[in-house]
């Protein structure tokens, strides 16, 4: 059970649905074949932080299960960090961690801060990567002549952004311009890495083909990432950013 705000911190990066809920029946389960000493029946009273298809949640009953059999009693009421087990006529979940309920404001508030400072960690990461950091407009879009010969269902059909470089947040200061390569493929594959169009403004941290950190992407995209000394990518969803978020990644380039 979390008793600081490190555990708090670890239990969240861990989880990706947590909850303030009463125990309403321990070594139970709500759909048949699942129940052990390990699960217990929950309502959830408030949905604190959450993926979309969790967020209606408060209200309705949820099996968890532990990975070990806690010493729970009916009618307690605790703070829930969980991942997604089963999804069916009903939802059942696996516990990462739980906590005391110390208010459930406050308890909000640690868990936003929680990912917050995990967010910055993942974006400083891909800053000190980057061998180049700029904001700017694509002027230009254009097929790329890199990539695989044969073609199959998922290839990335790579094409090149021309950047107009506005402000150098990382690297040669007064370059003017700079080229990212970028799957224009819609396929499953790649449907989650950005795209990009004339006109578009944003943030980018270039990163130098296959010598980037490949922490954060999937590993089939990684390996598809051309071969040449001069080719930057933007795969991660940290390579990508709108301006909004520019005094956000200023200072974080100017914390290392």
């Amino acid at each position: 059970m979390a008793s600081s705000s490190k555990q708090v911190a670890k239990f969240t990066a861990d989880s990706a649905f947590v909850f303030v809920g009463t125990v309403v029946q321990t070594r139970a389960a709500m759909m048949e074949g699942v129940a052990s000493d390990a699960t217990a029946i929950v309502q959830v009273d408030q949905v604190v932080s959450a993926p979309p298809m969790f967020t209606a949640m408060a209200g309705h009953r949820v099996t968890v299960r532990f990975k070990k059999p806690p010493a729970l009693r009916k009618g307690s009421r605790l703070t829930f960090f969980t991942n997604g087990w089963i999804f069916g006529t009903s939802i059942a979940v696996d516990v990462v961690g739980t906590s005391e309920v110390a208010g459930s404001q406050a308890m909000a508030t640690a868990v936003r801060g929680a990912h917050a400072a995990g967010s910055d960690a993942a974006l400083s990461a891909r800053i000190a990567s980057a061998a180049m950091g700029v904001v700017g407009t694509v002027a230009e879009v254009s097929k790329a002549d890199k990539g695989p010969t044969h073609i199959s269902e998922h290839d990335p059909n790579w094409h090149e952004a021309t950047i107009e470089v506005d402000e150098v947040l990382k690297g040669k200061k007064g370059i003017k311009q700079v080229t990212v390569l970028f799957p224009n493929s819609d396929d499953v594959r790649w449907h989650k890495v950005a795209k990009y169009a004339a006109g578009q403004q944003g943030i980018w941290m270039l990163q130098k083909g296959a010598a980037q950190d490949s922490k954060g992407i999937p590993a089939k995209v990684f390996a598809a990432i051309p071969g040449g000394a001069d080719v930057m990518t933007a795969l991660h969803p940290g390579d990508f950013l709108p301006l909004h978020e520019l005094e956000r990644v200023r200072a974080l380039v100017q914390a290392q």
